[in-house]
């Protein structure tokens, strides 16, 4: 299964096609059936196309628009209503939302391969759009952090506007748009991918890879078995090694933005993954197994000096409560998890941390 990335296929179309038009949505409110930063690409001169804001009429029309402003050069923002009572058209949602409907020329390639190069390391990043008035698109940029550099910042009267906002941007993941004397800059913010290491490339492996895929975790598999760490057994992956678990530390780039999931298929493994793991940067670190086994995992890190504090970092049993039983269910409670740390949200985690917590402590009381 290999995922559709809308950055690839802008990049894709634009070495076949000299323009292409891309609808992205910068802004909701209420209830709507996309998100913010949806995208729509159109190609083929409106006739095929690729991403999502939203289906329905809405979209349709959309497209029409797209169609329209198809070799005119020029860049349009519309605004949707969804009205609660049209329940024909299929859209019942009651919200609106701002849709931006721009060219995409074939020029535009090195903007985009930086933006997709960017979001890839795991960095977030912010592409802006200069546009006119009269719906021409004076300059597109992308801004790695909060400098607009020399040629944006001229056309900004005040700086530290341009540069609160950027902040802003980057810190709520939201779109905004700044208002200018012969238009208005729309900055979009790209999240960067997190990555995703999954040592072990077993069953439960296969569907933990294409669930974080799907959810924008850039993976990467690594089995010390070369038939479990192949492009074949893992199309969705980034990037798969065959490679001695340990050693493959040497190889492997993780920052604060990488999280880690250990599945091998021997506790021996895992231990000695997890040691190494606690000595990295790695925003989340995973292990599967049984209480027992985390609960001896930790007394053998514990004797090599590893602190209380240390394992504290340590999610295991991996995932979310959820009573799964398949490898598939499986899959499902550990991204979970792993969404849950990204957005936020750990009620859930803190609560299997102190039953775990109890677990040991009961144990100790009884030795």
């Amino acid at each position: 299964m290999i995922l559709m990335d809308i950055y690839d296929e802008i990049l894709a179309a634009l070495q076949i096609e000299d323009h292409v038009m891309l609808a992205t949505i910068i802004a909701t409110t209420g209830s709507t059936p996309a998100a913010a930063l949806s995208k729509m690409l159109v190609k083929q001169g409106g006739i095929v196309s690729v991403g999502t804001v939203g289906g329905g009429c809405m979209e349709g029309d959309v497209l029409l628009h797209a169609q329209r402003l198809t070799g005119t050069g020029r860049a349009e923002i519309f605004t949707f209503h969804l009205n609660e009572d049209d329940i024909e058209h299929g859209l019942i949602c009651g919200g609106s939302l701002d849709v931006l409907i721009e060219p995409i020329p074939r020029n535009y390639v090195p903007i985009f391969q930086r933006a997709k190069s960017i979001r890839d390391t795991g960095e977030d990043c912010i592409l802006a759009t200069d546009l006119r008035n009269d719906g021409s698109i004076a300059g597109k940029y992308v801004l790695a952090g909060t400098d607009p550099g020399e040629e944006l910042a001229s056309r900004i009267p005040h700086l530290t506007i341009i540069e609160d906002t950027l902040s802003k941007v980057l810190r709520r993941h939201e779109t905004s748009r700044l208002s200018l004397p012969d238009g208005e800059l729309v900055l979009e913010p790209i999240p960067g991918c997190p990555s995703l290491i999954i040592f072990g490339g077993g069953h439960v492996s296969k569907y933990v890879s294409r669930i974080a895929a799907l959810t924008g975790f850039r993976v990467t598999i690594v089995d010390d078995r070369e038939k479990f760490a192949s492009k074949e057994r893992f199309p969705e992956a980034a990037a798969t090694l065959a490679s001695d678990f340990v050693e493959s530390f040497s190889s492997l780039a993780i920052t604060p933005s990488t999280y880690i999931v250990i599945v091998t298929r021997g506790h021996k493994h895992d231990e000695e993954i997890l040691e190494r793991a606690l000595g990295t940067a790695a925003t989340y670190i995973g292990m599967i197994g049984s209480k027992r086994k985390v609960l001896t995992t930790f007394d053998h890190l514990r004797e090599k000096g590893v602190t209380e504090e240390t394992l504290q970092r340590v999610h295991a049993p991996v995932g979310v409560e959820i009573g799964a039983v398949t490898a598939e269910e499986i899959a499902v409670s550990i991204v979970a998890e792993l969404i849950a740390i990204r957005r936020g949200s750990h009620s859930s985690i803190r609560h299997k941390s102190d039953d775990l917590k109890k677990v040991y402590l009961q144990e100790k009381r009884n030795s």
